[in-house]
């Protein structure tokens, strides 16, 4: 099983272990992206790069290219699957629609629905939210697997 991340994965492992307090995490963090078992996409890759801090600093020298998958004709056509979805759904206000049209969210469970892979996130479904389209909701329309780092790292056997 291969896993893709979120951004929050990154953001919220910067903000809650420090690099300099937490060094064997990232370390581990640095072989499990490197694996060949945990990806994420281009659009997290964008996002962690407009944070412009250590994060995107660490990002860029300890994961390679093929860490990231691209926008291909796959990830597409399952990414306007994704948007006709939160589109369609009438529970969803403008904003949240236009927003997930716009972050890396939608793209994200695109990539994890054209590629077989389970979601990594922080988010937790909330089928009755108004104001923003939720990652796991997302990935319940369209048949993906998610689960926090906790569990992907329990199930690829990974302790630090």
């Amino acid at each position: 099983m291969a896993y893709i991340f979120d951004t929050n994965i990154f953001i919220r492992s910067k903000n809650e272990m420090p690099m300099e307090i937490w060094p064997t995490f990232w370390r581990r963090m640095t072989e499990i992206i490197n694996s060949g078992q945990v990806y994420s996409c281009i659009k997290v890759k964008e996002e962690i790069d407009k944070g412009n801090d250590e994060l995107t600093t660490w990002i860029h020298d300890n994961a390679s290219d093929s860490f990231y998958f691209a926008i291909d004709e796959e990830v597409l056509d399952k990414y306007a699957e994704t948007q006709n979805w939160a589109q369609n759904n009438t529970m969803f206000n403008d904003t949240a629609r236009q927003e997930f049209a716009t972050v890396a969210d939608a793209f994200i469970v695109a990539t994890a629905a054209a590629k077989d892979l389970t979601l990594v996130t922080y988010e937790t479904p909330n089928p009755f939210s108004k104001k923003r389209v939720k990652i796991p909701d997302a990935c319940n329309a369209m048949g993906v697997r998610f689960c926090d780092l906790n569990a992907a790292l329990k199930e690829m056997g990974i302790t630090i």
